[in-house]
Parts: C-alpha cells; sequence; structure tokens
C-alpha cells in the first residue's frame, strides 16, 4: 500500500476524533486534543497529495469521512442513521473504492 493511502486512513481518523470534539469537547484537554487533531488531520492530508494526484486523495478523504462521522454517531452515541443516509453510505463507499481502483491501474 503506498503511503499517501496510509496518510489519508490517518487524516480520516484524525478527522473523526475533531470533528467528534467540535460538538462533545467541554474540558481544555478536550478542546486541546482536539486543535491537535485538526493539524494532524491537515497535515496527513496535505502530505499524501505527494505522491497522490491531489482530486482523488482529497475525495477519498471527503468519502471516508463522512462515512465514518456517521458510524461514530450511530456506534458511539446512539444516534441511528436514517435509510437514505444509509444508501448513500453505500453509494460514498463504492465510490471510494472506484477511485482507489482507478487509481492503482493509473500507477501500473
Amino acid at each position: 500500500m503506498n503511503i499517501g493511502w496510509l496518510k489519508i486512513i490517518g487524516a480520516t481518523l484524525f478527522e473523526l476524533v475533531w470533528v467528534t470534539g467540535l460538538k462533545y469537547a467541554e474540558l481544555p484537554w478536550q478542546w486541546g486534543v482536539t486543535a491537535l487533531s485538526i493539524l494532524v488531520s491537515s497535515y496527513c492530508l496535505i502530505t499524501a497529495g505527494n505522491t497522490l494526484p491531489v482530486g482523488t486523495a482529497y475525495s477519498v478523504f471527503v468519502g471516508l469521512s463522512a462515512i465514518g462521522t456517521i458510524l461514530v454517531e450511530f456506534l458511539g452515541f446512539g444516534i441511528f442513521p436514517s435509510f437514505w443516509q444509509l444508501l448513500f453510505i453505500i453509494i460514498l463507499i463504492l465510490g471510494v473504492i472506484g477511485l482507489k481502483l482507478l487509481n492503482e491501474k493509473v500507477e501500473r
């Protein structure tokens, strides 16, 4: 796996931390973790563009972040997605997989 893809995964995971922090952080240390997560997520996304096409990297990042955010709300906070949200999550997953597969063919 290309290091760029690992950076996209890292950027996504830190994105989930800071997005959740923006909604639920109350204590100073929680806000500190939120701010640090913003910086790490941005760094990972920016540096992923060194080895991946920027448009592909950003599209996959946004798709994974959207999916992850909905999953965090469901698994962590008991907010169940609607039928339409689930349908579009599936479409997003298919799009992310398609972009990854297409990028692998271009690199060869």
